[in-house]
């Protein structure tokens, strides 16, 4: 078979995992229906007992009930729009030897993108590369935000993460608070990787 030609992709689907994936739907209709839709979020106690009962990590429940109440992110077919300018935000916390940093936000039409820095403060010779299981939860008495990921990158005990959040923050920060959750989408997403290798001069 030539590289050209297509090949179904493998699935096990059987009758028993049917089964399962109706009554999944069956309670999460149910569920919605008990919402009318209400963010109901199970409160720090009742996630603990998950975690200790079910042997889930706290990533994954945040994932998995952000998820069920409609997810952080609706996206918007248009994108956050222009560039308007620039939010200073400058907000620090410490805590367990990291620092945890929001800077800024690019105010853009309709979202903006938040920046937020973590650095590894502990003075050892080789600092260790970290990969933070977090999402951004904007709130706020004034309305709700819908939060996605953006970008990251890091290495040498310093890390960045970016999020877009809609719709966009107001220039007064008085009625909204940020805070980082444990969060991981046991199927993210992987971008295709393309490695820049060759010489580059400039003339």
């Amino acid at each position: 078979m030539g590289w050209s030609e297509l090949r179904a992709v493998p699935n096990d689907y059987d009758e028993e995992i049917h089964a399962v994936d109706t009554q999944l739907i069956e309670l999460l209709n149910h569920r919605k229906a008990l919402a009318k839709g209400r963010r109901c979020f199970p409160p720090k106690e009742v996630m603990k007992e998950f975690e200790e009962k079910f042997g889930l990590k706290p990533p994954y429940l945040n994932w998995l009930f952000h998820s069920i109440n409609g997810g952080f992110h609706r996206p918007r077919s248009e994108g956050p729009g222009e560039l308007q300018g620039i939010l200073q935000i400058m907000k620090t916390t410490v805590q367990e030897g990291y620092q945890y940093r929001i800077t800024h936000a690019m105010q853009h039409e309709h979202g903006s993108i938040v920046h937020i820095e973590i650095k590894q403060l502990e003075n050892v010779d080789d600092f260790t590369d970290f990969r933070p299981l977090l999402q951004l939860d904007v709130t706020s008495q004034d309305g709700e935000y819908s939060v996605g990921r953006n970008g990251s990158r890091g290495g040498g005990g310093i890390s960045s993460m970016s999020f877009l959040v809609e719709p966009r923050l107001p220039e007064q920060l008085d009625t909204v608070n940020f805070a980082l959750i444990p969060f991981e989408e046991p199927m993210e997403f992987r971008r295709r990787e393309t490695f820049l290798d060759q010489e580059v001069r400039f003339e």
